[in-house]
């Protein structure tokens, strides 16, 4: 799981850069780059405290599987949408705001699922490896954001995020998480 989770978190976070970059590139506008931002992080930041009381009556795994689905389908519909030369920035903004009320169900979903995973000698240090997922994925992932939106297209980029979903989907199945 944590390998999987590794996977999509680093390329969600590239991801973000990426669309930020884009976003600021040809309209070079700190108003515009605030609405991304807020459109990323509000649905998050407002469904937080409840997804979390949710998820403990759900199926985790399948709520990590639902989630990382629902980010990556929105993320591929915002790529179809720059394939055919059609995204506007309120698709962006829109979108931005969807994958965000995915990730208000993926993130505690997965932290609630360690304690059940991992006995309890092993806490600390599976603690300790989800930090260092998380911290690498905010060091590391901005910069090959940067990187790729300089070297391809963003429809391209963005389908970094699915390939990260499609592998932290595909982990998910081969785990049981006890509910």
């Amino acid at each position: 799981i944590s390998t999987g989770m590794f996977v999509f978190i680093f390329a969600s976070t590239s991801v973000n850069c990426a669309i930020s970059l884009w976003i600021t590139f040809p309209h070079n506008s700190a108003t515009m780059l605030a609405y991304a931002a807020i459109a990323a992080l509000l649905p998050q930041a407002l469904l937080g405290p409840g997804s979390g009381v949710l998820i403990d009556r759900w199926n985790r795994k399948r709520t990590m599987i639902a989630a990382d689905s629902f980010i990556a389908f929105c993320t591929l519909l915002l790529a179809v949408l720059f394939w055919f030369d059609i995204a506007k920035m309120w698709h962006i903004f829109v979108l931005l705001a969807l994958r965000s009320v995915g990730s208000a169900f993926h993130s505690p979903a997965m932290q609630a699922s360690v304690p059940m995973l991992a006995p309890a000698e092993q806490l600390t240090r599976i603690a300790g490896i989800n930090q260092v997922i998380f911290s690498v994925s905010n060091i590391a992932g901005p910069a090959l954001g940067a990187l790729l939106i300089t070297l391809w297209d963003l429809e391209y980029v963005l389908l970094l995020d699915v390939a990260g979903a499609l592998i932290a989907v595909t982990s998910l199945f081969f785990v049981h998480i006890p509910n």
